[in-house]
């Protein structure tokens, strides 16, 4: 079954490309300046450029391959590139002047310290480093005190752009978070009520045409309330919470992308099958009816009804929700542990 992605994902998705994107970048970058400057013998920098092609290729290595979250990358990163400056100051100790390269390197490094570390973190290593640097021009035989100046300038507007884009990315990170929270069954953790309309709206506009075919399926526990009754509403929410991993397994894989298995409200679930023909929806239902959930050993056995429609069979969606709902009712009145694609007692299945 297709894994439903939750803004946070979104969100962790849109920065690991962009950290991906990032690395390509910097290793095409540091590749092409070491073509250029070895054929020349300039073996000044070759310490910092390798350890800057190095980390690039670890971080791709870290995303592409060990698939590490990407917050999880941000101290050691910066790390790596705070040892790659220090390796191209080093030699500057006995140079006659700072040049140019010197100024954009460190003014590239602050930016990085202001985007992956917090705030304070980033703003003292900052404030040190210009303190380091400062003292490194000014003990040169003719300081450039006029850059320097312009230096400190840019560190401050660098770290006042970066701070509120920290601020940016924590409310948008928040914000997704608490979308995530209210798309979200809290017990089960599949998706819920409002994120299966908010789905189906995608499919099917309030104002305007169906945009593409699907079959949904109301699904209900049969006899769920003896349980609560009997065995506890600790046993009866274990129940609730196994029941989408049963109903997962009983689905089967091979689902077509954006399958959705959401709980709908109580005992009552909802799947999504988009894009599927009366053929392909049927077959998933036959494997659904007459199913016992394969809950754990300690938990009740118990089976469940449902209720079955394409969307093409009505005129609107909320038509489609009221005829699923028809046939639910239909399946209990019936016998339950079935799932019925009409509403007449006593009709088979199909």
């Amino acid at each position: 079954m297709t894994d439903w992605k939750t803004p946070v994902q979104d969100a962790e998705t849109v920065r690991r490309r962009a950290y991906v994107l990032a690395a390509l970048v910097s290793a095409a970058a540091h590749v092409g300046i070491l073509v250029m400057k070895v054929p020349r013998g300039e073996w000044q920098d070759l310490p910092s450029f390798l350890t800057g092609l190095a980390v690039s290729l670890l971080i791709l290595w870290a995303l592409l391959w060990r698939r590490l979250p990407v917050t999880r990358l941000n101290l050691p990163v910066a790390g790596a590139v705070t040892l790659a400056t220090v390796a191209e100051f080093v030699p500057l100790v006995s140079a006659p002047a700072v040049g140019t390269q010197a100024y954009l390197t460190f003014t590239a490094t602050v930016a990085l310290w202001f985007g992956l570390l917090p705030i304070r973190l980033a703003a003292g290593l900052s404030g040190a480093a210009y303190a380091l640097f400062a003292a490194l021009v000014l003990t040169r035989p003719a300081p450039d005190v006029t850059l320097l100046t312009y230096l400190a300038c840019v560190t401050i507007v660098v770290g006042m752009v970066a701070s509120f884009g920290q601020r940016v990315v924590t409310h948008q990170q928040q914000a997704a978070a608490f979308e995530q929270e209210s798309l979200t069954d809290p017990l089960t953790q599949l998706p819920n009520r409002r994120a299966l309309l908010a789905q189906l709206r995608t499919l099917w506009p309030d104002a305007g045409p169906r945009r593409a075919e699907f079959a949904l399926v109301m699904l209900d526990l049969d006899r769920f309330k003896s349980v609560n009754d009997h065995l506890g509403h600790t046993t009866g929410d274990q129940v609730l919470r196994g029941t989408g991993l049963a109903l997962r397994a009983l689905i089967g894989a091979g689902l077509p992308a954006g399958t959705l298995l959401a709980r709908w409200g109580g005992e009552e679930f909802m799947l999504l099958l988009p894009g599927v023909d009366a053929q392909e929806a049927y077959g998933v239902t036959e494997r659904l009816s007459g199913a016992v959930l394969p809950l754990q050993a300690h938990l009740p056995a118990l089976t469940f009804s449902g209720g079955a429609a394409l969307s093409h069979e009505v005129a609107s969606l909320d038509d489609l929700l009221a005829l699923v709902d028809l046939r639910l009712h239909a399946a209990k009145a019936a016998g339950r542990a079935q799932v019925r694609w009409d509403a007449r007692a006593g009709v088979p299945l199909r």
